[in-house]
Protein backbone atom coordinates (compact mmCIF):
# COMPACT_ATOMS: atom_id res chain seq x y z
CA UNK A 1 0.00 0.00 0.00
CA UNK A 2 0.95 3.32 -0.96
CA UNK A 3 2.00 6.08 1.50
CA UNK A 4 -1.09 8.48 1.64
CA UNK A 5 0.91 11.11 2.86
CA UNK A 6 3.14 10.49 -0.74
CA UNK A 7 -0.32 11.15 -2.34
CA UNK A 8 -1.66 14.69 0.26
CA UNK A 9 1.36 16.11 -0.68
CA UNK A 10 1.09 15.30 -4.41
CA UNK A 11 -2.67 17.04 -3.55
CA UNK A 12 -0.64 20.27 -2.05
CA UNK A 13 0.87 20.77 -5.42
CA UNK A 14 -1.79 20.90 -7.23
CA UNK A 15 -2.51 24.68 -5.71
CA UNK A 16 0.89 25.65 -4.53
CA UNK A 17 2.70 28.52 -6.25
CA UNK A 18 5.85 27.00 -8.31
CA UNK A 19 9.23 29.08 -8.04
CA UNK A 20 9.73 32.78 -8.70
CA UNK A 21 11.54 31.89 -12.10
CA UNK A 22 8.64 30.08 -13.30
CA UNK A 23 5.86 32.96 -11.80
CA UNK A 24 7.89 35.44 -13.74
CA UNK A 25 6.34 33.78 -17.39
CA UNK A 26 2.76 34.94 -15.63
CA UNK A 27 3.96 38.83 -16.59
CA UNK A 28 4.96 38.26 -20.26
CA UNK A 29 3.28 38.34 -23.20
CA UNK A 30 3.75 35.84 -26.23
CA UNK A 31 6.46 37.31 -28.92
CA UNK A 32 5.79 36.37 -32.05
CA UNK A 33 8.75 34.89 -33.98
CA UNK A 34 9.89 33.26 -30.58
CA UNK A 35 9.08 29.50 -29.13
CA UNK A 36 7.28 30.94 -26.19
CA UNK A 37 5.73 28.86 -23.45
CA UNK A 38 1.81 28.36 -22.98
CA UNK A 39 1.14 25.80 -20.82
CA UNK A 40 3.32 23.52 -18.44
CA UNK A 41 2.44 21.37 -15.75
CA UNK A 42 4.45 19.00 -12.79
CA UNK A 43 1.83 16.37 -13.49
CA UNK A 44 -1.45 15.66 -14.94
CA UNK A 45 -4.42 15.98 -13.38
CA UNK A 46 -8.25 15.87 -15.48
CA UNK A 47 -11.69 17.61 -14.09
CA UNK A 48 -13.23 14.91 -12.42
CA UNK A 49 -16.97 14.35 -12.25
CA UNK A 50 -16.98 14.56 -8.06
CA UNK A 51 -14.53 14.92 -5.68
CA UNK A 52 -15.71 11.33 -4.63
CA UNK A 53 -14.78 10.20 -7.87
CA UNK A 54 -11.31 11.86 -7.53
CA UNK A 55 -10.72 10.00 -4.65
CA UNK A 56 -11.69 6.80 -5.29
CA UNK A 57 -9.52 6.59 -8.54
CA UNK A 58 -6.72 7.85 -6.42
CA UNK A 59 -6.70 5.43 -3.56
CA UNK A 60 -7.25 2.42 -5.87
CA UNK A 61 -4.74 3.35 -8.19
CA UNK A 62 -7.03 3.68 -11.13
CA UNK A 63 -5.15 7.05 -11.11
CA UNK A 64 -1.31 7.20 -10.37
CA UNK A 65 -0.67 10.95 -11.07
CA UNK A 66 3.09 10.34 -11.95
CA UNK A 67 2.22 8.19 -14.90
CA UNK A 68 0.12 9.92 -17.09
CA UNK A 69 2.25 11.98 -19.92
CA UNK A 70 0.87 13.99 -22.84
CA UNK A 71 2.20 12.61 -26.79
CA UNK A 72 -0.31 14.41 -29.28
CA UNK A 73 -1.62 17.87 -29.41
CA UNK A 74 -4.02 19.14 -32.08
CA UNK A 75 -5.67 22.86 -32.22
CA UNK A 76 -9.82 23.27 -33.10
CA UNK A 77 -12.30 25.54 -32.53
CA UNK A 78 -10.35 26.96 -29.53
CA UNK A 79 -9.26 23.86 -27.45
CA UNK A 80 -6.30 22.09 -28.06
CA UNK A 81 -6.84 18.46 -27.71
CA UNK A 82 -3.98 16.55 -25.82
CA UNK A 83 -3.64 12.49 -26.38
CA UNK A 84 -2.39 10.51 -23.23
CA UNK A 85 -1.89 6.95 -24.05
CA UNK A 86 -1.31 4.15 -21.45
CA UNK A 87 2.08 3.57 -21.58
CA UNK A 88 1.44 2.99 -17.98
CA UNK A 89 -1.18 1.90 -15.78
CA UNK A 90 -3.17 4.01 -13.77
CA UNK A 91 -4.08 6.44 -16.67
CA UNK A 92 -7.83 6.78 -16.74
CA UNK A 93 -7.93 9.18 -19.87
CA UNK A 94 -6.22 8.66 -22.96
CA UNK A 95 -8.04 11.79 -24.95
CA UNK A 96 -8.31 14.74 -23.12
CA UNK A 97 -8.99 18.96 -24.37
CA UNK A 98 -8.05 22.21 -22.48
CA UNK A 99 -9.21 25.50 -23.74
CA UNK A 100 -6.99 27.16 -25.70
CA UNK A 101 -5.93 31.09 -24.50
CA UNK A 102 -4.28 34.32 -25.50
CA UNK A 103 -3.81 35.60 -21.42
CA UNK A 104 -0.52 34.66 -20.07
CA UNK A 105 1.49 30.87 -19.32
CA UNK A 106 -0.90 28.58 -17.80
CA UNK A 107 0.50 26.05 -14.90
CA UNK A 108 -1.34 22.82 -14.25
CA UNK A 109 -4.47 23.08 -15.81
CA UNK A 110 -6.91 20.77 -15.62
CA UNK A 111 -7.65 18.55 -18.59
CA UNK A 112 -11.05 17.67 -19.64
CA UNK A 113 -11.71 14.24 -20.93
CA UNK A 114 -13.08 14.69 -24.45
CA UNK A 115 -15.72 13.29 -25.54
CA UNK A 116 -16.62 12.15 -21.98
CA UNK A 117 -15.27 9.98 -19.29
CA UNK A 118 -17.02 6.88 -20.99
CA UNK A 119 -15.75 6.58 -24.00
CA UNK A 120 -12.58 7.13 -21.46
CA UNK A 121 -12.80 4.07 -19.72
CA UNK A 122 -11.54 0.76 -21.31
CA UNK A 123 -14.03 -1.27 -20.35
CA UNK A 124 -15.00 -2.63 -24.13
CA UNK A 125 -13.05 -2.52 -27.28
CA UNK A 126 -15.12 0.32 -28.22
CA UNK A 127 -14.27 3.09 -25.96
CA UNK A 128 -10.66 4.40 -26.24
CA UNK A 129 -7.58 2.37 -25.35
CA UNK A 130 -4.46 3.82 -25.82
CA UNK A 131 -4.44 7.20 -28.21
CA UNK A 132 -1.11 8.37 -29.46
CA UNK A 133 -1.80 11.13 -31.93
CA UNK A 134 -4.53 12.23 -33.75
CA UNK A 135 -4.97 14.92 -36.62
CA UNK A 136 -8.49 17.22 -37.61
CA UNK A 137 -9.05 18.08 -41.28
CA UNK A 138 -10.86 20.95 -42.80
CA UNK A 139 -14.22 19.67 -41.83
CA UNK A 140 -14.05 19.29 -38.33
CA UNK A 141 -13.47 15.88 -38.02
CA UNK A 142 -11.08 14.43 -35.66
CA UNK A 143 -9.44 11.56 -36.73
CA UNK A 144 -7.52 9.58 -34.05
CA UNK A 145 -5.43 6.56 -33.98
CA UNK A 146 -6.23 4.12 -30.90
CA UNK A 147 -2.81 1.73 -31.60
CA UNK A 148 -0.49 1.37 -28.76
CA UNK A 149 -0.76 -2.25 -28.39
CA UNK A 150 2.97 -3.34 -27.36
CA UNK A 151 1.86 -3.31 -23.45
CA UNK A 152 -0.84 -5.46 -21.45
CA UNK A 153 -3.18 -2.17 -21.01
CA UNK A 154 -5.38 -3.99 -23.61
CA UNK A 155 -6.42 -6.83 -25.87
CA UNK A 156 -8.30 -5.05 -28.46
CA UNK A 157 -7.03 -4.69 -32.12
CA UNK A 158 -6.39 -1.06 -32.74
CA UNK A 159 -8.44 1.16 -34.35
CA UNK A 160 -8.65 4.43 -36.32
CA UNK A 161 -11.63 6.76 -34.71
CA UNK A 162 -13.35 9.39 -36.30
CA UNK A 163 -15.06 12.24 -34.05
CA UNK A 164 -17.25 15.06 -35.27
CA UNK A 165 -15.78 17.82 -33.55
CA UNK A 166 -18.71 20.13 -34.09
CA UNK A 167 -21.36 17.51 -32.39
CA UNK A 168 -19.20 17.28 -29.30
CA UNK A 169 -17.25 14.60 -30.73
CA UNK A 170 -20.06 11.88 -31.99
CA UNK A 171 -18.07 8.83 -33.06
CA UNK A 172 -18.89 9.16 -37.06
CA UNK A 173 -16.38 6.18 -37.95
CA UNK A 174 -14.82 2.94 -36.62
CA UNK A 175 -12.12 1.02 -38.16
CA UNK A 176 -10.81 -2.05 -36.51
CA UNK A 177 -6.98 -3.24 -37.98
CA UNK A 178 -6.68 -6.40 -38.89
CA UNK A 179 -3.68 -8.00 -37.27
CA UNK A 180 -1.76 -8.48 -40.52
CA UNK A 181 -1.83 -4.67 -40.70
CA UNK A 182 -1.53 -3.57 -37.37
CA UNK A 183 -0.21 -6.18 -34.70
CA UNK A 184 -3.03 -7.03 -31.43
CA UNK A 185 0.23 -7.46 -29.27
CA UNK A 186 3.10 -5.15 -30.42
CA UNK A 187 1.46 -2.53 -32.72
CA UNK A 188 2.28 1.13 -32.44
CA UNK A 189 0.28 3.66 -34.80
CA UNK A 190 2.48 6.48 -33.95
CA UNK A 191 1.58 9.62 -35.97
CA UNK A 192 -1.10 10.81 -38.85
CA UNK A 193 -1.37 13.05 -41.67
CA UNK A 194 -4.41 13.25 -43.97
CA UNK A 195 -4.75 13.81 -47.38
CA UNK A 196 -8.08 14.56 -48.75
CA UNK A 197 -6.80 14.73 -52.75
CA UNK A 198 -8.61 11.76 -54.87
CA UNK A 199 -11.06 10.77 -51.63
CA UNK A 200 -9.63 10.94 -48.46
CA UNK A 201 -6.76 8.89 -47.35
CA UNK A 202 -4.89 8.85 -44.01
CA UNK A 203 -0.86 7.67 -43.43
CA UNK A 204 0.37 5.98 -40.19
CA UNK A 205 3.24 5.09 -38.49
CA UNK A 206 3.53 1.74 -37.38
CA UNK A 207 6.36 1.92 -34.98
CA UNK A 208 6.24 -1.12 -33.75
CA UNK A 209 9.14 -3.16 -32.60
CA UNK A 210 8.40 -6.06 -34.63
CA UNK A 211 6.51 -5.47 -37.69
CA UNK A 212 6.98 -1.20 -38.06
CA UNK A 213 6.01 0.19 -41.56
CA UNK A 214 3.98 2.51 -43.33
CA UNK A 215 -0.23 2.12 -42.90
CA UNK A 216 -2.71 3.42 -45.83
CA UNK A 217 -6.29 3.70 -45.14
CA UNK A 218 -8.91 4.67 -47.36
CA UNK A 219 -12.30 6.02 -46.38
CA UNK A 220 -13.80 5.36 -49.55
CA UNK A 221 -12.89 2.01 -49.61
CA UNK A 222 -12.98 1.20 -45.69
CA UNK A 223 -9.70 -0.65 -46.11
CA UNK A 224 -5.79 -0.49 -44.71
CA UNK A 225 -3.01 -1.69 -46.18
CA UNK A 226 0.61 -1.50 -45.28
CA UNK A 227 4.34 -0.66 -46.72
CA UNK A 228 7.36 -2.32 -45.33
CA UNK A 229 10.88 -1.24 -46.48
CA UNK A 230 14.73 -1.20 -44.79
CA UNK A 231 13.97 2.85 -44.56
CA UNK A 232 11.35 2.43 -41.86
CA UNK A 233 14.09 0.64 -39.77
CA UNK A 234 15.97 2.09 -37.53
CA UNK A 235 19.87 3.36 -38.25
CA UNK A 236 22.05 1.40 -35.42
CA UNK A 237 24.97 4.13 -36.09
CA UNK A 238 22.41 6.57 -34.56
CA UNK A 239 21.79 5.15 -31.53
CA UNK A 240 23.21 6.44 -28.53
CA UNK A 241 22.12 9.51 -28.47
CA UNK A 242 21.57 11.22 -24.82
CA UNK A 243 18.61 13.54 -23.38
CA UNK A 244 18.36 14.54 -20.08
CA UNK A 245 21.29 12.79 -19.03
CA UNK A 246 19.43 9.28 -20.52
CA UNK A 247 21.28 7.24 -23.15
CA UNK A 248 19.07 6.02 -25.74
CA UNK A 249 20.01 2.78 -27.06
CA UNK A 250 17.14 1.31 -28.27
CA UNK A 251 16.86 0.81 -32.44
CA UNK A 252 13.28 3.04 -32.69
CA UNK A 253 11.83 2.28 -36.35
CA UNK A 254 9.56 4.81 -38.57
CA UNK A 255 8.05 7.67 -36.41
CA UNK A 256 7.75 11.02 -37.73
CA UNK A 257 5.66 11.32 -40.95
CA UNK A 258 4.68 14.83 -42.62
CA UNK A 259 2.43 15.51 -45.76
CA UNK A 260 3.68 18.09 -48.16
CA UNK A 261 0.86 20.78 -49.12
CA UNK A 262 -1.80 20.67 -51.64
CA UNK A 263 -0.52 22.35 -55.03
CA UNK A 264 -2.49 21.97 -57.97
CA UNK A 265 -1.25 19.91 -60.80
CA UNK A 266 1.09 18.66 -58.62
CA UNK A 267 1.05 15.20 -56.54
CA UNK A 268 2.12 15.55 -52.91
CA UNK A 269 4.97 13.44 -51.16
CA UNK A 270 4.93 11.87 -47.78
CA UNK A 271 8.31 12.36 -45.75
CA UNK A 272 8.93 9.81 -43.21
CA UNK A 273 12.21 8.85 -41.01
CA UNK A 274 13.15 6.34 -38.10
CA UNK A 275 12.97 7.67 -34.48
CA UNK A 276 16.70 6.41 -34.30
CA UNK A 277 17.72 7.78 -37.58
CA UNK A 278 19.10 10.72 -39.39
CA UNK A 279 18.18 10.34 -42.78
CA UNK A 280 14.82 12.13 -44.37
CA UNK A 281 12.99 10.02 -46.95
CA UNK A 282 9.63 10.81 -49.19
CA UNK A 283 7.62 9.19 -51.58
CA UNK A 284 4.83 10.20 -53.88
CA UNK A 285 1.63 9.80 -52.42
CA UNK A 286 -0.13 8.78 -55.94
CA UNK A 287 2.11 5.30 -55.28
CA UNK A 288 0.49 4.90 -51.80
CA UNK A 289 -2.96 5.54 -52.81
CA UNK A 290 -2.69 2.55 -55.13
CA UNK A 291 -2.89 -0.99 -53.41
CA UNK A 292 -2.21 -3.29 -55.96
CA UNK A 293 1.13 -1.19 -56.93
CA UNK A 294 2.32 -1.74 -53.20
CA UNK A 295 1.71 -5.65 -53.26
CA UNK A 296 4.53 -5.78 -55.19
CA UNK A 297 8.09 -4.80 -55.00
CA UNK A 298 8.36 -2.26 -57.49
CA UNK A 299 7.26 0.69 -55.60
CA UNK A 300 10.32 0.98 -53.29
CA UNK A 301 12.27 2.30 -56.46
CA UNK A 302 9.98 5.66 -55.61
CA UNK A 303 11.18 6.12 -52.10
CA UNK A 304 13.97 9.20 -52.31
CA UNK A 305 16.62 9.65 -49.71
CA UNK A 306 16.04 13.70 -48.91
CA UNK A 307 19.07 13.84 -47.33
CA UNK A 308 20.20 13.64 -43.57
CA UNK A 309 18.52 15.99 -40.51
CA UNK A 310 21.13 18.11 -37.76
CA UNK A 311 20.07 14.97 -35.14
CA UNK A 312 17.44 12.32 -34.43
CA UNK A 313 13.96 13.40 -34.64
CA UNK A 314 10.23 12.65 -33.11
CA UNK A 315 7.51 14.62 -34.66
CA UNK A 316 7.20 16.35 -38.32
CA UNK A 317 5.40 18.87 -39.62
CA UNK A 318 5.05 20.87 -43.15
CA UNK A 319 2.68 23.73 -43.51
CA UNK A 320 0.98 25.21 -46.53
CA UNK A 321 4.05 27.33 -47.58
CA UNK A 322 6.18 23.89 -47.59
CA UNK A 323 7.94 24.62 -44.67
CA UNK A 324 8.91 21.49 -42.94
CA UNK A 325 9.45 21.58 -39.29
CA UNK A 326 10.95 18.76 -37.09
CA UNK A 327 12.02 18.10 -33.59
CA UNK A 328 15.59 17.48 -32.88
CA UNK A 329 15.61 15.30 -29.55
CA UNK A 330 19.29 15.85 -28.37
CA UNK A 331 19.67 19.23 -29.27
CA UNK A 332 16.31 20.21 -27.42
CA UNK A 333 15.46 22.07 -30.52
CA UNK A 334 13.46 22.49 -33.86
CA UNK A 335 14.16 22.50 -37.02
CA UNK A 336 13.15 24.10 -40.13
CA UNK A 337 13.89 23.41 -44.34
CA UNK A 338 12.08 24.07 -47.07
CA UNK A 339 11.13 21.24 -48.78
CA UNK A 340 11.29 23.41 -52.37
CA UNK A 341 14.75 23.56 -51.97
CA UNK A 342 17.98 21.44 -50.85
CA UNK A 343 18.30 20.38 -47.47
CA UNK A 344 21.45 22.16 -47.15
CA UNK A 345 19.10 24.80 -46.46
CA UNK A 346 17.96 23.82 -43.26
CA UNK A 347 18.05 25.95 -39.93
CA UNK A 348 17.73 25.30 -36.44
CA UNK A 349 15.52 27.72 -35.41
CA UNK A 350 15.28 26.83 -31.24
CA UNK A 351 16.94 25.58 -28.83
CA UNK A 352 16.66 25.24 -25.19
CA UNK A 353 18.30 22.22 -23.21
CA UNK A 354 16.24 23.90 -20.19
CA UNK A 355 13.05 23.86 -20.99
CA UNK A 356 12.30 21.87 -24.47
CA UNK A 357 13.18 18.56 -23.18
CA UNK A 358 12.00 15.58 -25.59
CA UNK A 359 10.07 17.52 -28.35
CA UNK A 360 7.40 15.71 -29.93
CA UNK A 361 4.27 16.58 -31.29
CA UNK A 362 3.06 19.37 -33.63
CA UNK A 363 -0.01 21.63 -34.06
CA UNK A 364 -1.20 24.23 -35.88
CA UNK A 365 -3.86 27.13 -35.11
CA UNK A 366 -6.00 28.96 -36.97
CA UNK A 367 -4.03 31.89 -36.27
CA UNK A 368 -0.97 31.16 -38.07
CA UNK A 369 0.50 29.70 -34.85
CA UNK A 370 2.72 26.66 -34.78
CA UNK A 371 2.67 24.44 -31.14
CA UNK A 372 4.67 21.74 -30.23
CA UNK A 373 4.93 19.76 -27.05
CA UNK A 374 7.93 18.58 -24.99
CA UNK A 375 7.28 15.59 -22.31
CA UNK A 376 10.34 13.67 -21.55
CA UNK A 377 8.54 10.57 -22.73
CA UNK A 378 11.52 8.73 -22.53
CA UNK A 379 11.36 8.40 -18.91
CA UNK A 380 7.39 7.42 -19.60
CA UNK A 381 7.90 4.83 -21.77
CA UNK A 382 10.73 3.31 -20.52
CA UNK A 383 8.65 0.92 -17.79
CA UNK A 384 11.62 0.48 -15.55
CA UNK A 385 12.44 3.96 -15.36
CA UNK A 386 10.65 5.12 -12.07
CA UNK A 387 9.02 8.73 -11.77
CA UNK A 388 7.46 10.68 -8.78
CA UNK A 389 5.31 13.78 -8.43
CA UNK A 390 7.50 16.90 -8.24
CA UNK A 391 7.93 20.37 -8.31
CA UNK A 392 9.98 19.83 -11.60
CA UNK A 393 8.41 20.79 -15.07
CA UNK A 394 8.00 17.84 -17.19
CA UNK A 395 5.36 18.68 -19.57
CA UNK A 396 5.25 21.94 -21.52
CA UNK A 397 3.53 23.04 -25.06
CA UNK A 398 5.13 26.21 -27.16
CA UNK A 399 3.90 28.50 -29.56
CA UNK A 400 5.30 29.90 -32.03
CA UNK A 401 4.20 32.11 -35.34
CA UNK A 402 4.73 31.10 -38.79
CA UNK A 403 2.34 33.27 -41.07
CA UNK A 404 1.67 30.24 -42.29
CA UNK A 405 -1.51 27.51 -42.36
CA UNK A 406 -1.59 23.98 -41.96
CA UNK A 407 -0.70 21.29 -44.32
CA UNK A 408 -4.16 20.79 -45.23
CA UNK A 409 -4.49 24.78 -46.85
Amino acid sequence: MRDVCHYLSFLLLNYCALKDEDNAYHSRKLLRNKFEVTHQWTFINFTWPTYWSYKHALFNFHYIPENSAPTGIKIYGGKIFISIPRFRPGIPVTLAYISLTDGGLRTNQLLNPYPNWDLNINRNCVGLQSVQSMEVDRQGYMWLIDGVRFNEQTKCPAKLVILDLRKYGKIIHIYNFPNEIVLYNGGFLNDIVLDDCDGTFAYMTDNSAIDPGLVVYSLKKNKAWKLRDRTMFAEPAASGFVVNRITNNNLIPIDGIALSPRRSNKSRLLYFCALTGLNLYSIDTQILKDETITRGDQWRKNITLVGKKEAQSDGLMIDNRGNLFYTLLPLYGIGQWNIEKPIETSRIIYRNKKLMVWPDTFAMDEKEYLYVISNNINKYINASYEIYISEEIKFRIFRYYTQSKSYMY
